[in-house]
């Protein structure tokens, strides 16, 4: 059998979650290998239970026929173990086991632009200045699709020529149909929902943490109190992306989710998006994807996790930042300096 067949078995496996197969790879570095463990070897990751499941093979779904649905329908997948799978989506506690994608995954950074699905006037054009601006930095934006300011960013990407992701909370083969139309103009679809599943109030939500853990940082043009967009700023808070939010004209409920989060010290204002990036480069990325892991301290066990790094790569990242000042090691722990 194929590696996206082992990969789509363990991910079937009742009760085995993104963070437990994360443990499991971190250690054996080849799904096969996991599959072919014993009990006594998993519990010691995952417990008894998972393990046991997992040798008893106790699915939620078949993924042979996943895997003819996916071959059939001509639908393109990344796993854990491709060297294409975005390095930042992987470093997350719950990366998606497999994702399934139409489109071109391509190795550009990203930065996820999002905010309400009713958006003021003001805004729209606000959306297309962020958009023209990331493009002309060369970055790529990532939104979840929803109508609004999701959909206006993918939008306004494909028509000034940038490159754009839209995370999905549903199937891939259950996409709405105003979606649809990104992928020829040069966009990319991706899920980590099996392709016919349809949409659900837990999808919509836990898709939220793919955006922001592909993304280097997070920009709210708009967010009530209820928008969605906060799910999505907790998540990358938590992931140790910076969250960067735009408050309009005048005073309105329109932004009390923005002015929540700069409240509670989760995100930082902004005028202009070349003040916050023109500084950066895909270079610099590379380096603050590990130093963002520090924004609390971390035993190295738990960054080798959470990079996917093996241990001689990590010992030499930390080493080199240790000697340039930008991080020390407290007994067990590493922290930022």
């Amino acid at each position: 059998m194929s590696s996206i067949y082992d990969w789509l078995l363990l991910k079937a496996v009742k009760g085995l979650g993104e963070k437990s197969i994360k443990k499991l790879y971190a250690v054996y570095k080849d799904p096969s290998l996991i599959l072919e463990a014993s009990v006594e070897e998993l519990k010691a990751l995952i417990g008894r239970e998972k393990a046991e499941r997992l040798k008893r093979k106790e699915l939620s779904f078949d993924p042979q026929k996943v895997l003819y649905r996916v071959e059939r329908e001509g639908i393109s997948t990344l796993t854990l173990s491709d060297e294409s799978y975005p390095d930042l989506l992987r470093q997350i506690e719950d990366p998606p086991t497999v994702l399934f994608y139409r489109g071109e995954v391509k190795s550009k950074p990203l930065v996820a632009v999002i905010g309400t699905r009713r958006p003021d006037y003001y805004s729209v054009s606000f959306t297309k200045g962020v958009v023209k601006q990331l493009i002309e930095l060369s970055f790529g934006v990532v939104s979840g699709g929803a109508r609004g300011i999701d959909f206006l960013s993918h939008s306004y990407s494909v028509e000034l020529g940038g490159y754009t992701v839209c995370v999905l909370g549903m199937g891939i083969l259950k996409v709405p149909s105003y979606l649809e139309s990104l992928v020829a103009k040069g966009g990319t679809l991706l899920s980590e929902f099996l392709p016919d599943e349809e949409p659900n109030a837990f999808t919509f939500p836990r898709r939220n943490r793919i955006i922001s853990g592909l993304s280097r940082m997070v920009f709210i043009l708009e967010a009530g109190i209820n928008s969605g967009a906060l799910i999505t700023a907790e998540y990358a808070h938590k992931q140790g992306r910076e969250v960067y939010v735009h408050i309009g004209i005048g005073k309105s409920q329109r932004w009390d989710g923005c002015v929540k989060l700069l409240n509670e010290g989760k995100a930082k204002f902004f005028r202009d998006v070349k003040d916050v990036l023109g500084e950066h480069s895909f270079e610099k990325a590379q380096e603050d994807s590990l130093l963002n892991l520090l924004t609390t301290p971390k035993t190295f066990d738990e960054l080798a996790i959470l990079s996917g790094l093996d241990a001689k790569e990590l010992t030499a990242k930390l080493t080199e930042y240790e000697l340039l000042g930008k991080l020390r090691r407290i007994g067990a722990y590493y922290r930022l300096a």
